[in-house]
């Protein structure tokens, strides 16, 4: 490829986030708009949706494979490359090891995902703690990665030259202030402490600790849950005295924007693990502060600059504390802190880091 041409990508979409919700999509259309940006040539193709002739035409056109993520895509990627000896880049959003520990994925999908990652070139991961769980699956023996276990992933990198990780933290796009499914009255009195939640409503996610939080606060506490999934159902029956006094609120699916952030005091985060959540992150881009269970991906998010944000263990007593707690504390102080997170995330970072990373990919292949 002549240095001269901009670089051709074929990006694989993830057939899971096509219904426009949740933060592998907005990363993926994130990730599109910013290599568009700068001059790279981008073709997106949904790898489930898009016949495997057009895939591999467009894989042929192109100079380097992107997943846009580490199941579906990876594997569509890696048929790809087979054919046509193209790089393949494999990006990683969530804990590899507590995803298939939650899913409970068989000794044989274990062994099987280890030989499909021997043909990735390069493993983008959201976060330390997300590269950490993938390298301590690809290092450990298939008994020891049905566990959490990690142990043996530094010696891992330096033994196998051709396995390539990097951590490229999320990036923020500016939320707009309005959405046609959400418009939020500034003029209505809000309860003394409003709370909200945006997210899916799976098992992953840990939906039914927010209504244990809830119970954990005054009564004059208001949650607000803007969110579907196969959980909601069932967290309205165990809610409805809540809902009743109108303590709780569901509201659906909503677009994200800054209105749909921008009624609360503070959001909550409850999820049993995260890559790099963009739910947290929204929510500090619009100055509300988000308060979260002490997983390895939060702790790695807001433990240098605002602790305040973590809760001192996995129970909603301890999210009710840790909520309590942060109203006693100045906003300016908060509001000073989640800038500083806000500012590590910042959309250049992300796309020069990610520019960066798929040239220097391409590097033996142009001086060959």
């Amino acid at each position: 490829m002549s240095s001269t041409l901009p670089m051709r990508v074929l990006l694989l979409l993830d057939s899971a986030s096509s219904h426009n919700w949740g933060g592998v999509h907005t990363m993926t259309q994130t990730l599109q708009r910013a290599l568009q940006e700068q001059g790279f040539v981008v073709t997106a193709l949904p790898w489930q949706q898009t016949k495997f002739g057009e895939l591999l035409h467009a894989a042929r056109l192109s100079d380097v494979l992107v997943a846009a993520h580490n199941f579906g895509p990876t594997y569509c990627g890696v048929a790809l490359k087979t054919l046509t000896r193209k790089p393949l880049v494999s990006w990683v959003h969530g804990p590899l090891l507590e995803v298939l520990q939650m899913s409970k994925a068989s000794w044989w999908k274990r062994r099987w995902l280890k030989h499909v990652y021997g043909y990735v070139d390069r493993f983008i991961c959201v976060s330390q703690t997300t590269e950490k769980s993938l390298l301590g699956f690809l290092s450990g023996s298939l008994a020891e990665s049905s566990g959490s276990t990690s142990r043996g992933y530094s010696s891992f990198i330096s033994n196998e030259k051709n396995l390539r990780t990097e951590v490229i933290p999320n990036g923020l796009t500016p939320l707009a202030n309005d959405s046609e499914s959400f418009v939020f009255n500034a003029q209505e009195i809000q309860p003394n402490l409003s709370i909200g939640y945006i997210g899916r409503l799976s098992e992953e996610k840990r939906p039914y600790l927010l209504i244990e939080t809830l119970r954990c606060l005054p009564a004059e506490a208001h949650l607000s849950i803007a969110g579907d999934g196969v959980m909601r159902s069932k967290l309205q029956e165990v809610g409805k005295d809540l809902m009743a006094n109108g303590q709780l609120k569901f509201l659906g699916r909503q677009a994200s924007s800054r209105n749909l952030y921008a009624s609360y005091q503070a959001t909550l985060l409850t999820s049993q693990y995260e890559g790099c959540s963009m739910s947290a992150l929204e929510s500090l881009a619009c100055s509300v502060p988000c308060v979260a269970l002490p997983i390895p991906s939060m702790r790695e998010l807001f433990e240098n600059d605002a602790p305040y944000l973590l809760a001192h263990d996995e129970t909603p007593q301890a999210l009710a504390i840790a909520i309590l707690n942060l109203m006693r504390i100045p906003v300016e102080q908060v509001k000073t802190d989640i800038a500083k997170i806000v500012n590590k995330h910042a959309l250049s970072n992300f796309t020069n880091s990610w520019r960066l990373a798929l040239q220097d990919l391409l590097v033996p292949r142009k001086n060959a």
